[in-house]
């Protein structure tokens, strides 16, 4: 291999020019290197930049969450639920009950990081705190120590229920409507257009009716409002994960459709512990609601209903089952309005929803506590905003096949359908059909659901979009009790956090495109760490040294990277190029002490270009970013890229390291090497 005469060569023109060579620690962040950086960048350097965007801290768990059998607590960067971004910063061992203490290295724009019990079975039970907490205590916000699921655990029930009167819905007055016209039902859009409809015309819907409860006495502190059961919570919850997993999953701003989220796709379609509803089973229980969140400035036009029935004397196939739900009556569960602030996450008041038998109800029957054990039990939203001559008054399903009718209203509820499908719409004028498709790339189809269900912490919450939008944010209720519910059967698989070091290996000259030498450390445990040369974009013949460790660490120091990893002078680059020489790194686990952090185990480590004769080490405050550590597997610049075009963000940062703390995880920029083979 040439590499060897090429320091032969070097090694001889260093001891001629200038004796054994002695490095100095300031000789690389000199005014050249800084000036190049300059040149390079188009920037001047915060003072304060150290190139380390980490922040190291502890905080202290106690090992209680409402969990059995809990062996192990972590700290992680986010839920670890069907999150890929989610990594483990700290883990320990322990029993139930017991207080251990975790240190971490977390990347610095994160405010806020996530607490984990951890079952002998994998279940995770987390809860967010705030990086600055000293402590966790996963029963601190909560009552009695635990969630309270039966019934004695919440007080009484009423003796007396009474029903009330039962009105047409929503659907059944258009599918009326519809029978008197031969065009179907007249609506207006959005825009005033009225259009004509025929959707309804089956009679289908004919004889849905919503009904509201009249009166209710005895145990509990029940009462009537707006024709709902409902009473004070006397529980307290800690809303603290639910607050962060729908502000995260659910955001209500994004680039769907109307500057809303597009959560449909992007979490519902993409995580198993947020899913499509269907209908709950209810365990034998009463079944009782608790909102902590109507984050939509609609709130107030907005009723939830819910029906139920006894799968045993149902149909199964999709179509039939929806027919046969439409003559099911559906009772009023939940009116959804406060006064304060939309997005307030709160707990006040907890609804009981009765079963008044199985057929057909009748005005002033009573009603009982429980549905009976085994049952069905689905909901729907009622928006009443206007009449049913207009396009934002409707009835929404979490059941998806019923919500095929709605669908079709232009300018509304339509705005969420796959733009690849078609309807055909009788014009108000000439009764010709016209063919419009709907906004949403990656929408929904004609029976798609309007509720998903998202599980945390063995609570599960309803999550409903009451319009045109795929933010499935606009109203989210606990299910309290009355049903058990696991969405997912599959334990979260979290991995240890990597941290990526990347060298541009001539300080003077650097190109930075940050991958002349990329190492990745990854802990295994309190002890061991394991180090990957996981890049090479270096033609100088380059050594590794200050690896420190007990074990393994004499497999990096002193050994020139283009020989670890099987290079020749005719490739000398790997995992830098797109369609070039590739492998999955040089590794080894190094046994260090125990406490030892990987941001000053990476730190301590430095590079010797014996080519130029000199040592590439973290740069000091304020200087050239001749070495950087990121806290996160890294996509670095491909070959011949610089790091300004393949992250543009990383210059606000350099410049002001209070800013763009998170640049490494911008998706603007090109010119990026994947390194997924890093495991």
């Amino acid at each position: 291999m040439k590499f060897k005469s090429l320091f032969l060569l070097a090694a001889t023109a260093m001891m001629v020019s200038c004796g054994k060579y002695q490095f100095d620690a300031t000789q690389v962040a000199t005014e050249v290197a800084n000036q190049q950086a300059k040149n390079q960048l188009g920037i001047d350097i915060d003072p304060n930049q150290n190139w380390r965007p980490i922040r190291q801290g502890s905080v202290t768990i106690t090992a209680n969450a409402d969990l059995k059998n809990i062996v192990r607590v972590e700290v992680l960067t986010e839920t670890p639920f069907s999150n890929e971004d989610a990594m483990v910063l700290s883990s320990m061992d322990c029993q139930p009950g017991q207080q251990v203490t975790l240190s971490y290295e977390a990347p610095d724009y994160l405010t806020q990081l996530v607490a984990a019990c951890v079952s002998d079975e994998g279940e995770y039970f987390i809860k967010v705190f705030d990086i600055e907490s000293q402590e966790v205590d996963f029963q601190a916000n909560n009552s009695n120590g635990a969630r309270t699921r039966a019934a004695a655990a919440v007080g009484g029930f009423p003796a007396t229920i009474v029903l009330g009167e039962g009105t047409k819905s929503f659907n059944a007055l258009r599918a009326e409507e519809s029978q008197n016209n031969k065009y179907g039902i007249c609506i207006k859009d959005d825009k005033s257009k009225s259009r004509w409809y025929t959707a309804w015309k089956d009679n289908s819907w004919a004889n849905d009716m919503v009904w509201a409860h009249k009166s209710v006495e005895g145990e509990g502190g029940w009462v009537m409002k707006e024709g709902a059961i409902r009473r004070d919570v006397t529980d307290v919850v800690d809303l603290t994960t639910i607050k962060y997993d729908v502000e995260k999953y659910l955001k209500k701003v994004g680039d769907g459709i109307n500057g809303k989220s597009n959560n449909w796709y992007n979490t519902i379609q993409q995580n198993a512990y947020f899913q499509e509803f269907n209908e709950l089973t209810s365990d034998g229980n009463p079944l009782l609601l608790v909102p902590v969140q109507f984050n939509s400035n609609e709130a107030g036009s907005n009723f939830i209903y819910y029906y139920y029935y006894n799968p045993a004397t149902a149909p199964t196939e999709a179509k039939a089952l929806a027919n046969y739900i439409k003559s099911l009556p559906k009772f009023k569960a939940v009116w959804c309005f406060w006064n304060d602030n939309a997005a307030t996450f709160k707990r006040e008041r907890e609804y009981l929803l009765p079963y008044y038998g199985d057929g057909t109800p009748v005005s002033g029957a009573w009603g009982s506590p429980v549905i009976p054990k085994g049952y069905k039990i689905g909901f729907m939203n009622r928006k009443s905003k206007g009449n049913i001559f207009n396009n934002s008054c409707g009835c929404t399903y979490g059941f998806g096949e019923l919500n095929v009718e709605v669908n079709h209203l232009i300018g509304h509820y339509f705005n969420v359908i796959d733009n690849k499908i078609a309807q055909d719409v009788i014009s108000n004028d000439k009764g010709d059909t016209e063919k419009v498709y709907g906004k949403s790339a990656n929408g929904m189809d004609w029976n798609s659901p309007r509720i998903c269900m998202h599980s945390v912490n063995g609570r599960t919450y309803l999550c409903f979009e009451d319009g045109s939008d795929l933010n499935f944010s606009d109203m989210v209720i606990e299910v309290k009790q009355g049903t058990q519910i696991k969405l997912s059967e599959v334990s979260p698989d979290v991995e240890q956090a990597m941290y990526t070091m990347c060298f541009e290996d001539r300080a003077e000259t650097a190109d930075y495109d940050m991958n002349d030498v990329v190492l990745v450390a990854k802990r295994v445990n309190d002890t061991k760490i394991k180090l990957t040369l996981a890049a090479c974009g270096a033609k100088d013949f380059v050594k590794i040294h200050g690896v420190v460790g007990k074990t393994n660490a004499d497999a990096f120091n002193g050994k020139e990277i283009h020989e670890l990893l099987g290079l020749t002078d005719e490739n000398p680059f790997c995992n830098t190029q797109i369609g070039g020489y590739s492998s999955s790194g040089f590794s080894r686990d190094i046994t260090v002490e125990k406490g030892v952090k990987i941001e000053d185990f990476l730190a301590s480590i430095y590079i010797e270009n014996v080519t130029t004769g000199k040592e590439v080490h973290m740069p000091d405050q304020g200087h050239a970013p001749f070495a950087i550590i990121v806290p996160m597997r890294f996509n670095y610049p491909k070959e011949g890229s610089s790091i300004k075009t393949a992250y543009p963000e990383f210059l606000e940062w350099a410049h002001d390291m209070n800013v763009k703390k998170d640049w490494y995880r911008s998706l603007e920029g090109v010119d990026r090497f994947p390194t997924l083979f890093i495991k």
